[in-house]
């Protein structure tokens, strides 16, 4: 059976998409190093901003 988390991957949006990415890349890292694999990232409104990151584990 796999657990799901929805994850909220830049909660504070930056003027520079370079620390956006980054802060995107380092939540990315900690859900990982947690032992959940990310399935895909979203962006709601498809023009950037806020971005979803839809994670799994096997239980």
């Amino acid at each position: 059976m796999k657990e799901y988390k929805v994850v909220n991957l830049n909660k504070a949006i930056h003027m520079s998409r370079d620390k956006d990415l980054a802060q995107m890349e380092e939540n990315i890292n900690a859900l990982v190093a947690e032992g959940w694999e990310l399935q895909q990232v979203i962006s709601p409104n498809g023009l950037g901003g806020v971005m979803i990151g839809i994670f799994f584990k096997e239980k």
